[in-house]
Order: structure tokens, then C-alpha cells, then sequence
């Protein structure tokens, strides 16, 4: 990146590095999600929305996975806030 910020690169991770980043940014996005909806969806929506993320998810793949089949409406905001964790945890490592 040319404006002096470290991307992220999760492969390059020792396992269990990756393993607790990728859980951190996995959780961070489910929670920004569901906040984010919270004052705009009426009950059942919200209902469905915890019952999309909030299942035993540790990886970016299985989360992605998950939006793509059950909720691909919700694609682009969740890609937001996926780039948004991954450079928050990219700045937090340094």
C-alpha cells in the first residue's frame, strides 16, 4: 500500500496467531453487524440476524459462507465491515 499502512496478511501468521486474530475479527464483525441493524429491524428481523451470526464461527471463511447462503442481501455491508476488522487488527499488530 502506498500510504505507509501494513496490510494485513493472516497466512503469514504462526497458527495460533491466526487462529485468535481471525476469531477476534470474526466476532468484531458479527457485532458490528448486529448493532448496526439493531435500531432499524423490527423483532423477527433481529431475531434472524442473531440466528445467522450467532452460532459457534471462528474463521472468515465460515462466516462468509454463511452470509453468502443464508443472507446474500446482506453482502456488501458485511464486506465493509470485514475490511474495516481486518485493518483494525492490521494497525493493532503493528
Amino acid at each position: 500500500m502506498d500510504n505507509g499502512q501494513k496490510q494485513l496478511d493472516l497466512n503469514r501468521l504462526k497458527p495460533a496467531a491466526r487462529r485468535d486474530i481471525e476469531s477476534w475479527i470474526v466476532n468484531t464483525v458479527k457485532i458490528k453487524l448486529i448493532r448496526k441493524f439493531e435500531q432499524v429491524l423490527e423483532t423477527p428481523g433481529r431475531s434472524n440476524l442473531r440466528t445467522l451470526l450467532l452460532v459457534p464461527m471462528f474463521t472468515i471463511a465460515e462466516l462468509s459462507g454463511r452470509v453468502k447462503e443464508y443472507a446474500p442481501e446482506l453482502l456488501t455491508i458485511y464486506y465493509k465491515e470485514l475490511f474495516a476488522a481486518l485493518d483494525e487488527a492490521g494497525k493493532r499488530l503493528g
